[in-house]
C-alpha cells in the first residue's frame, strides 16, 4: 500500500519536491503582507511632518508667552520702580485710555509744554504700586489738567537746566492710591499739580539739594513753587503753593 495515499478518500492538497520535502499547501498565499503603493507612504510621511511642525509652533508659542509672563512690569531708575512701556501699552488698551492720552497730548501742546515729558509718564501714580496693590497708572480728570502746566514750565525752564534730564516717578494719584501709599491728605498729586522726580544724571545728593534749593530761592515765591526733598535723589515739585520741606 502506498503510504502517500489518502486514507479517507479526500484528494491530497500537498505536493512533494524531488527531494521529498513537503511544500506549503497549494493555493495558500506566501504571506499576508501587502505592499503599500509608494504614493500612500509619501502622504503619511508628509502628514507626520506637518503634525510635528505644528507641535513645534505651539510649543514655541507657549514658551514665548511663558517667558513674557516672567518679565518684570517695571524697570529700575535710581533704585525706584518705574512701569515699563509694555505695562503702559497694556493700560492704554483698556477702554478709551488711548484716546484720552491723545487728548491730553493735544492739550499740553496747546499750552506750549507738550515736549517737556512723555505724556504717558504723567499717568504714573507712584513707584510702590506693587506693594500697595494699586494700578500703576491713572488718568487725571480733565478739570485738573490746567494745574500741571505751570509745574511743567518750572521743570523745563528751571529744574532741567540746573540738574539735567529727569524721570517722573509719580504724577497724578487717585484718592485710593494716595491713601494706601501714605500720601498727605492735601497732596498736590491728587490735584494733578505735583510731580515726584529723580535725575537721570549721576549728580550726587549734595549737589542735587544745593541746585534745587537755589532754584527755589530764585523762582519759588513768584511761581508758587512747592519743593520737597526726600531720601536719596527723589524730590517733589509743584506750583500750587510756595513752601518747602
Amino acid at each position: 500500500m502506498n503510504d502517500n495515499a489518502p486514507t479517507d478518500g479526500a484528494p491530497c492538497l500537498t505536493t512533494t519536491t524531488t527531494t521529498g520535502r513537503e511544500t506549503m499547501p497549494a493555493g495558500q498565499p506566501f504571506s499576508n503582507y501587502r505592499r503599500r503603493p509608494p504614493g500612500q507612504r509619501t502622504n503619511r510621511l508628509v502628514i507626520a511632518g506637518i503634525a510635528l511642525m505644528l507641535l513645534g509652533i505651539v510649543g514655541g508659542l507657549w514658551l514665548y508667552l511663558y517667558l513674557k509672563s516672567l518679565e518684570k512690569p517695571y524697570r529700575d531708575v535710581q533704585g525706584y520702580r518705574v512701569p515699563t512701556n509694555h505695562t503702559l501699552r497694556s493700560f492704554l488698551r483698556q477702554g478709551d485710555n488711548r484716546a484720552r492720552l491723545k487728548e491730553l497730548e493735544r492739550f499740553l501742546d496747546s499750552r506750549g509744554v507738550g515736549e517737556v515729558v512723555e505724556t504717558g509718564s504723567l499717568f504714573r501714580q507712584g513707584s510702590d504700586w506693587l506693594e500697595i496693590n494699586e494700578p500703576p497708572f491713572a488718568i487725571p480728570p480733565h478739570s485738573e489738567w490746567e494745574n500741571i502746566v505751570e509745574t511743567l514750565k518750572v521743570v523745563r525752564d528751571q529744574v532741567i537746566p540746573a540738574i539735567g534730564p529727569v524721570e517722573i516717578l509719580s504724577a497724578y494719584r487717585t484718592d485710593s492710591y494716595n491713601r494706601r501709599g501714605g500720601g498727605a491728605g492735601g497732596s498736590k498729586h491728587r490735584q494733578f499739580c505735583g510731580l515726584d522726580l529723580v535725575p537721570l544724571s549721576n549728580i550726587g545728593r549734595g549737589e542735587l539739594v544745593e541746585e534745587l534749593r537755589m532754584v527755589h530761592a530764585q523762582v519759588g515765591r513768584s511761581s508758587q513753587v512747592g519743593l520737597g526733598i526726600y531720601s536719596s535723589v527723589r524730590f517733589h515739585i509743584d506750583t500750587c503753593g510756595y513752601r518747602s520741606w
